[in-house]
């Protein structure tokens, strides 16, 4: 598995963890995972931008 795959599925992961922090009113998961999206999508502007390498 490539990388930026991995990424992807941690971002849809992320984003159901943050959906069911939202729906529950749980604000301290929604920052943690407000941080974590924010690696996440950090990294892979990386990988588009060619600053890091893709790893299989």
């Amino acid at each position: 598995m490539k990388l930026s795959e991995y990424l992807h599925g941690q971002l849809t992961f992320l984003n159901e963890q943050l959906d069911d922090a939202k729906e529950n009113n749980n604000e301290p998961m929604q920052y943690l995972v407000d941080s974590k999206m924010t690696e996440v999508k950090l990294i892979l502007e990386a990988l588009q931008k060619g600053i890091i390498d893709e790893v299989n």
